[in-house]
């Protein structure tokens, strides 16, 4: 009698499971076609084998979030039949994790709001990827200096989320300008000298013949380095060249530009007087109290200033930002020049966001400007030491 139960109950099963509906053929091409062909579980490609080498292999599995039957894995008598051909309780999975999530003692790790949560992101990720215009190729420049012989703390990974999904990095686009922790400390007058040395060097190896040769076309831009390196990186870039600079956001943390238009808003003060001598203020990130310009440069020297209203250092946040920063920027350089023709040098005390910096060393025009001397607040010595000088002979891209 309890055999015969038993074969009655697999004979049933058999006859149940033979009465599913099978899923029609758009149902899977849509399944499939979300999924772009990979396991919704661990990303795996579905098709093509490396063991057999069948490089034509099928290896996929469609698996429902809510079973087919009302007593399998998350089923029930009313959202099984209901859901059993809709395309958005299925997911495409490897056979692995579909016996992962359908086993019988591990289905239960899975529930549906989980399993939905998977798939979403999947085929959200999916979606961002191809959306991706064909034209969105560019090439990369990561620059961080003095940061030891360890992985660049510009990581890649960052990079290609941030780029997604309007550009994203050409065949061999990504291009590596970070310059190792030399064993000077930033207060030594060497440092600057060293570094701003290996990084003409490897922007000439790695950029400048490839810019002249029509071999790059586009570049996104990412740096993390002291702002003096970062104005040197800009001036080696130029605005002759079509690059688009990165900003570093501290909340959220990430180099994406946040959503909507830009807030950012900037002051100038023009002093009065006249001479070969000329200060300027970049006050974005924090206000500079004259004060410690005095310190430097005593006390007869006309102080400029371009300001953000309610300076803070996670201010800079929208391309619309950047942009409004080029131009007043621009305009105050074209100001001190009208002003002090004359003057040698203007002494830039800047307290900006990175992609403020290479922006300022894009702005600046040799034949144009006024040379600059850009100087960093220093710890060490408890005020702002010069850095590096932005002169009129150094522009190796022929501005």
């Amino acid at each position: 009698m309890k055999n015969e139960l038993s074969i009655n109950a697999a004979i049933a099963g058999k006859v149940a499971r033979a009465k599913r509906p099978t899923l029609p053929g758009n149902v899977k091409a849509i399944v499939w076609a979300r999924a772009a062909g990979r396991c919704q579980y661990c990303n795996k490609p579905l098709i093509g084998d490396l063991v057999s080498g069948n490089s034509k292999l099928n290896t996929a599995c469609i698996a429902h979030i809510v079973s087919d039957s009302p007593t399998g894995p998350r089923g029930n008598d009313i959202d099984s039949p209901r859901l059993t051909t809709d395309p958005d309780n299925l997911m495409l999975m490897c056979d692995p994790h579909h016996r992962e999530i359908d086993g019988v003692t591990t289905w239960r790790d899975y529930p549906v709001e989980r399993l939905l949560a998977m798939k979403q992101d999947h085929e959200q990720r999916i979606a961002i990827v191809t959306a991706i215009d064909s034209d969105g190729a560019c090439h990369v420049v990561r620059f961080a200096a003095g940061i030891g012989r360890n992985e660049s703390p510009v990581a890649a990974n960052h990079i290609k989320t941030a780029l997604l999904p309007e550009r994203y990095p050409a065949d061999g686009g990504w291009i590596d300008l970070d310059v190792p922790d030399l064993g000077v400390p930033d207060h030594d007058p060497a440092y600057w000298e060293l570094h701003r040395k290996l990084l003409r060097q490897k922007f000439s190896e790695k950029v400048r013949g490839r810019l002249e040769r029509g071999e790059i076309g586009r570049l996104a831009v990412f740096g993390l380095a002291p702002i003096p390196l970062l104005v040197e990186l800009g001036r080696l870039i130029s605005d002759i060249s079509d690059a688009e600079v990165r900003q570093l956001l501290r909340e959220p943390k990430g180099w994406s530009w946040a959503a909507g238009p830009g807030h950012l808003a900037l002051d100038d003060r023009i002093p009065q007087g006249s001479g070969k001598a000329v200060a300027l203020k970049l006050e974005v990130s924090g206000l500079i109290e004259d004060s410690r310009i005095v310190s430097v440069l005593g006390d007869d020297v006309p102080v400029w200033a371009l300001t953000a209203a309610d300076a803070h250092n996670d201010i800079m946040r929208s391309p619309d930002d950047l942009r409004l920063w080029r131009q007043r920027l621009r305009r105050i350089l074209e100001a001190i020049k009208d002003r002090h023709g004359d003057a040698e040098l203007v002494h830039v005390f800047p307290a900006i966001p990175v992609s403020a910096a290479v922006e300022v060393g894009r702005v600046w025009m040799p034949k144009a400007h006024v040379a600059l001397r850009i100087y960093d607040q220093n710890r060490v010595k408890g005020g702002f030491l010069a850095a590096l000088d932005i002169k009129h002979d150094l522009g190796e891209l022929g501005r």
